[in-house]
C-alpha cells in the first residue's frame, strides 16, 4: 500500500496506515495501567496545599512585582517638575499621553503621544468644563476627577484642589483599566507634591 490517501470510511486501510506511521503507539507509551497499581500522578491533599500556600505568602520574593501592589506605590514619590510627575503617573496607569493645564488654560507640561490638534484646546475646554460641572452639585464640594469616555478614546483629568485661585488640571489620554484602582494613590501623590511643582 504505497498510496497514503484513503477514504475516511475505509477503517481497515486507516488502521494499516496508523500502524505503519506509529508502530509503537499501542505498546509503550499508551499502555493501560494494571488494576490496583497506583496512578502515574500524585494527588495533593488540602493540608499540603495550605502549608505550601502559607510558606509562599510568608516569604515573598523581593524581585517579583505583583499586579495589585506595585513597588512604586509603597513609597511616596518626590517630584521636582510637572514633567517628572506626569511621567510617573503615565507609567503607573499606562496612559498614552498626559498634560498639565494651569487655571487659565495654558499647557505647562505634556508628555506622550500628542493628538494632532494638540492639548491647547483640550486644556482650555477642560478648565471651562470644570467650572461648569462644579455647578451641577454645588453642595458636593470641589470637583476632583473628570472621566470622559468617547467612542475612540478616554480622557480623564484630575483637578488639583487649592485655597488660592491657582489650580491645575492634570489630564491623561487613554489610561489603562488599572487607573480606577490607582486613582486615590495618584491623587495623594500629586497633592503631596504640589508645593514642589508650582
Amino acid at each position: 500500500m504505497k498510496d497514503r490517501s484513503v477514504n475516511s470510511y475505509d477503517l481497515k486501510d486507516a488502521q494499516q496506515i496508523l500502524t505503519t506511521l506509529a508502530p509503537s503507539a499501542g505498546t509503550s507509551s499508551r499502555q493501560k495501567p494494571a488494576e490496583g497499581s497506583p496512578p502515574e500522578y500524585l494527588r495533593l491533599s488540602n493540608e499540603f496545599l495550605s502549608q505550601k500556600g502559607s510558606r509562599i505568602s510568608a516569604q515573598p520574593d523581593a524581585g517579583v512585582k505583583t499586579a495589585s501592589v506595585p513597588v512604586e506605590k509603597e513609597q511616596p514619590q518626590k517630584f521636582t517638575s510637572w514633567e517628572s510627575c506626569i511621567a510617573w503617573c503615565m507609567n503607573m496607569i499606562r496612559a498614552e499621553a498626559a498634560f498639565v493645564v494651569d487655571s487659565q488654560g495654558f499647557i505647562i507640561a505634556s508628555r506622550g503621544r500628542v493628538p494632532s490638534q494638540g492639548f491647547e484646546g483640550a486644556g482650555a475646554e477642560l478648565v471651562c468644563s470644570v467650572e461648569q460641572l462644579e455647578r451641577v452639585a454645588p453642595d458636593a464640594g470641589k470637583l476632583l476627577w473628570v472621566d470622559l469616555d468617547f467612542d475612540k478614546r478616554r480622557v480623564v483629568a484630575f483637578i488639583t484642589p487649592s485655597e488660592s485661585s491657582e489650580n491645575y488640571v492634570v489630564g491623561f489620554i487613554a489610561p489603562d483599566a488599572s487607573f480606577y484602582s490607582l486613582k486615590q494613590h495618584l491623587t495623594t501623590q500629586i497633592i503631596d507634591n504640589l508645593p514642589n511643582l508650582d
